[in-house]
């Protein structure tokens, strides 16, 4: 342990725009005004939020110091597993903090080499991001893993109870292992961010659907395309659009399917988008489409903007609030009994017919008491700080 300010090293793939992303970059902004010293490692040193990261901040990252040379897989992981413990060791670095199991897979045993603690973020339930990630190796991995979470000079976080629950029965972690904290929400910057001025956004007499993510199987675009598709059959004196926000291996497909539904000049792909707020801001609804999820920052974001939450049954967390089960405030959004594209579309009718104003009053109260971040903020740090003190004992 360092006897000078303790360092906190921020551990990412990269800095793109995901959330797992920008609440590393909140964290770390929010760590360069406390008494503890933030530092950023990442393997890609690429991202939208790199840029943005204070300039104190020491940033070191594996690819640019590592010789591109063609190794096996499980040589680079190797070898990203030795740099970091150098990185560690080189800064004096007294606790370390990741987010997603693929981080977790370098940190852990560089950790472990290095003599330091760690925190870890589990952001989807495991038994569905891990289980249908086609992992190379997946068996070792998951052992791995089991290993890394279990650690006693670690701390595992979950975003959700669902999330540590699925964790404790998927990877058989230790009962009482996992902490619960729930993702934040920058109040003040999301409603800020509206302003900005965009091209391409609709008119404000045009019923507008939104959904923002990456094109992958599991964010469900292919399911929003179909519902909206029966929506504009149904309604042909309806005005309406759904833009996509995000980008991803299935995009191709996607662009095809809107091309044979006839749905061209409605179905707008915009690719990923730094600020997709004033998209949220100016639509009707958002739509949650995903097969599965932990607690999308998208929605909570959407909630604070007093959009429409549309939302499949993905997250048994995210069903709660929409429901108005956890929490003081009622109904907070539209949540679907299934997958069904149909249901989808009826749901985006009668919100085209009728804007509930007292269901999207209660989401914002909701967000603003239960994830202010500000107050995450306070809480992580006094978790490195109780890290920082088991690491001393």
């Amino acid at each position: 342990m360092s006897s000078q300010t303790p360092k906190i090293l921020l551990c990412s793939g990269s800095l793109e725009g995901g959330g797992s992303e920008r609440q590393l970059w909140q964290l770390a902004c929010g760590l360069a005004s406390s008494a503890l010293e933030p530092q950023v490692y990442l393997l890609n040193r690429k991202g939208v939020y790199l840029d943005k990261l204070p300039e104190r901040i020491p940033v070191h990252d594996y690819w640019s110091e590592e010789k591109r040379t063609k190794f096996l897989p499980t040589e680079i992981h190797r070898r990203q597993v030795r740099h970091l413990e150098g990185v560690i060791r080189r800064e004096r670095i007294d606790v370390l903090y990741d987010r997603t199991f693929h981080m977790t897979l370098v940190t852990a045993p560089a950790c472990r080499r290095a003599g330091i603690p760690r925190i870890s973020v589990i952001v989807s339930p495991p038994s569905r991001d891990f289980a249908q990630s086609d992992e190379n190796f997946a068996f070792f991995k998951k052992r791995a893993l089991k290993r890394a979470y279990a650690d006693p000079s670690s701390l595992t976080l979950a975003v959700t109870e669902e999330v540590a629950s699925d964790a404790e029965n998927y990877l058989q972690i230790p009962s009482g292992k996992i902490a619960v904290v729930s993702n934040p929400v920058d109040l003040e910057s999301v409603r800020a961010a509206v302003s900005e001025r965009c091209c391409g956004l609709p008119d404000s007499d045009v019923f507008s659907c939104v959904v923002v993510g990456r094109m992958t199987k599991e964010k469900g675009q292919r399911l929003a395309i179909e519902a909206f598709a029966r929506v504009v059959r149904s309604c042909p004196s309806l005005v309406a659009r759904l833009e996509l926000l995000g980008d991803g291996p299935d995009r191709p497909a996607l662009e095809k399917l809107v091309a044979k539904l006839g749905l061209a000049e409605q179905v707008q792909f915009h690719g990923f988008v730094e600020n997709p707020y004033p998209w949220i801001s100016r639509a009707d609804a958002l739509i949650l489409p995903s097969e599965y999820e932990g607690l999308p920052n998208i929605v909570l974001e959407a909630m604070t903007l007093r959009t429409a939450v549309v939302a499949t049954p993905c997250s048994n967390s995210l069903s709660r609030i929409l429901k108005g089960a956890s929490h003081e405030f009622g109904k907070t959004g539209v949540l679907l009994q299934s997958r069904d594209a149909e249901e989808l579309a009826e749901s985006l009718r009668q919100l085209s017919k009728a804007p509930p104003p007292e269901l999207l009053g209660n989401a914002f109260r909701y967000v603003q008491a239960e994830h202010d971040l500000p107050a995450w903020q306070k809480r992580m740090q006094q978790m490195f700080v109780s890290q920082l003190a088991e690491g001393r004992g």
